[in-house]
């Protein structure tokens, strides 16, 4: 089913797009010639700069002024404006509401979200429509962008009295908030049936801390803006299931070729029912280990041992707040001139952020992100602004988002 939902994406981007129809003609292939992965595999890697640059003419023509529109925040620090169908959001939920009904997390119970909220000031209307959303859902969501000691005292407070079946949240964030119980000696009666991260890499440590703050098990999730949902751990937690029936996901060695089990590899997707800008061969930019067990559970779908990467390093604030390197990658999405970038705190009260751009920023802009950024931050704390050529990346092919050479 995988396999020809693949094919039929690749014959309709050959026909509609012409991007693909170029790359199909320069390869000299055809849609309907390709019979095998190998064959596949013969496709180029998209990139986000790929698609930067070819923004038009990947869109299908039979969906131009049909399709939703998002941004990513850019955990890799090079946000990306992209579009996608409704079918393609239909499979998206589809797949997240499978893979959080795994943890207990069904539609209409009750979820505690511990996560980030929109930065810039919403419409009334919008706002109301989402309150009313979350209201029906019986979701309830706390800031993970602003959770210092007393953030986290009202934020037990409330989840006591509200009383969640499950809670989500971004990883460090929720290990924090599980110190900090565990740190006080509280003992809340807060008891879930389960948590869920995502967002950032659960580490074992992360696990075994937050399961003994909430006496619940961690459900490990992995997921982007671009595709939402692509792997999450089952009830055995030996793994993360793919979400094989919505994505095709390629784990492939620095060489190209597929790593083998057990073997780190860089994460390349396909989404197979994005007909309006179809995300064909995508480099997401982490890193993930193979697998080829089949797990105990019975579900049958491919697996991932771990994800390796999206690990951004907290910002420490000389009030005692720690921020959470996603914040920024969600803040500085909103900045269309901005290209990559890199906040780096070398000292408790400064930080530097490094930008990128594809053309001088306006000051009103730069003033506007100073803003939101001292409004998580605090106002102790120096904003540095570096306009650079290139940020280097790790070792591992990465792109830090957040540099803290603090002691936390």
């Amino acid at each position: 089913m995988q396999w020809q939902s693949l094919l039929d994406l690749l014959r309709h981007s050959e026909q509609q797009c012409t991007y693909w129809k170029t790359v199909f003609k320069n390869l000299q292939l055809h849609a309907d010639g390709i019979r095998s992965y190998e064959d596949f595999r013969s496709l180029p890697i998209t990139s986000k700069s790929t698609i930067r640059d070819n923004y038009n003419d990947m869109v299908a023509s039979s969906f131009r002024g049909k399709t939703l529109q998002k941004a990513t925040g850019g955990s890799t620090g090079e946000p990306l404006r992209f579009e996608y169908t409704h079918t393609s959001n239909e499979w998206r939920q589809a797949v997240t509401r499978r893979g959080y009904g795994w943890a207990g997390a069904y539609g209409g119970i009750k979820q505690a979200y511990i996560w980030g909220v929109a930065l810039q000031k919403e419409p009334l209307f919008r706002k109301l429509k989402q309150e009313l959303h979350h209201l029906v859902l019986r979701q309830k969501y706390f800031n993970s962008f602003d959770f210092g000691e007393q953030e986290m005292a009202r934020c037990r407070s409330a989840l006591e009295k509200y009383s969640p079946d499950v809670i989500v949240g971004y990883t460090n964030p929720l290990y924090n908030f599980a110190r900090y119980i565990n740190a006080n000696n509280h003992t809340p009666r807060i008891r879930p049936r389960s948590i869920i991260t995502g967002a950032e890499k659960l580490h074992e440590f992360q696990r075994q801390e937050i399961e003994k703050a909430f006496q619940a098990k961690v459900f490990n999730t992995y997921g982007s803006r671009e595709f939402m949902l692509i792997a999450m751990e089952c009830e055995q937690h030996n793994g993360l299931h793919i979400s094989a029936e919505n994505l095709f996901v390629e784990i492939l060695r620095e060489d190209g070729e597929p790593a083998y089990p057990g073997e780190l590899g860089r994460i390349v997707i396909t989404d197979l029912h994005n007909y309006g800008m179809p995300f064909i061969r995508y480099e997401i930019g982490d890193l993930a280990i193979q697998s080829d067990r089949t797990c105990s559970c019975g579900r049958g779908l491919p697996m991932l041992d771990d994800i390796v990467g999206r690990s951004l390093d907290m910002i420490k604030t000389p009030g005692g707040k720690m921020i959470p390197g996603e914040f920024f990658p969600h803040l500085l999405k909103d900045f269309s001139c901005i290209q990559r970038f890199q906040v780096v705190q070398d000292k408790i009260d400064s930080l530097t952020i490094k930008i990128v751009s594809h053309h001088e920023m306006d000051p009103e802009d730069l003033k506007l992100l100073k803003a939101e950024v001292l409004k998580a931050v605090g106002a102790g704390i120096s904003i540095d602004y570096q306009f650079v050529d290139d940020i280097p990346l790790t070792k591992t092919g990465k792109h830090r988002v957040t540099i803290s050479r603090i002691e936390n």
